[in-house]
């Protein structure tokens, strides 16, 4: 068992060194990476959220116009990511680095092993999520969008959104600071970009944020090994919407909405 486990971790470690390490450090690069780390998780704070937006009048007034309008304060939540998780790591990439922003785990692994290995890895969460679906911490957090479950239609646009969000998640953690970092620190880069992404599950419940370590490591660990946070975007799409369907069955909504 002890040598299973140092070839599922510290071999897979010891290989990432030796495939990227290939700088050193001081590296004022370096510094530019985690000054726009810093600026990606500060800038959804204080403009990315709902409150955000819902504290703009003319925009709620344009909700207003819209189908569903409690919705869309939650889309720009959704959208907003695609600023502050993609656009500002891009840039970074391209004018500070000089590198490519499809090298940052951007790349198409077609081995069906490694989809399998996340198949596993999502029937083992399964499970999880279903038992920790009983606890009211978790009634109170699923769905984000509390309407979810009122129409097909608003949960059909809420879960898209979602599983998008999830995309630039993952472009972030397990792109950029990884692929970024990696050339520098090895796998050490896992462990760095492990700590802003346990801390942005703060104010969830205490399972999901310590599970989001282990996660972290893992999910970590693949992207570097096979070069692309694919596997790891539908991984956390599978879970996040199946926390949702748990959710809703808790509450009664999924019944309701197949019986109309």
């Amino acid at each position: 068992m002890r040598r299973f486990l140092r070839r599922l971790t510290v071999d897979q470690w010891d290989a990432i060194d030796r495939d990227y390490r290939d700088r050193s450090l001081p590296d004022p690069k370096v510094m530019w990476i985690l000054l726009t780390v810093a600026i990606c998780l500060v800038l959804p704070r204080y403009m990315g959220s709902p409150m955000f937006i819902e504290g703009i009048p003319a925009a709620m007034d344009w909700f207003q116009t819209l189908p569903f309008p409690k919705l869309w304060p939650r889309i720009y939540w959704a959208t907003f990511k695609l600023i502050n998780y993609v656009l500002v790591p891009a840039l970074c990439i391209r004018f500070i680095l000089g590198a490519k922003v499809l090298d940052h785990g951007l790349r198409i692994r077609k081995e069906g092993r490694i989809w399998l290995l996340y198949l596993a890895m999502f029937l083992v969460m399964l499970p999880v999520t279903y038992g920790i679906s009983f606890s009211d911490a978790f009634i109170r957090t699923y769905p984000k969008y509390k309407d979810a479950g009122d129409t097909w239609a608003q949960l059909l646009i809420w879960e898209g959104a979602y599983g998008m969000q999830f995309f630039t998640l993952e472009f972030f953690f397990r792109g950029f600071i990884l692929f970024a970092l990696a050339r520098y620190l090895g796998a050490a880069a896992i462990f760095v970009m492990v700590v802003p992404y346990a801390m942005i599950h703060f104010g969830k419940p205490l399972a999901e944020t310590l599970g989001s370590i282990g996660a972290g490591i893992v999910l970590g660990t693949i992207a570097l090994r096979t070069r692309s946070i694919y596997g790891g975007v539908a991984l956390h799409c599978a879970v996040a919407w199946s926390m949702d369907v748990f959710a809703l069955l808790r509450k009664g909504q999924l019944q309701h909405l197949w019986s109309d």
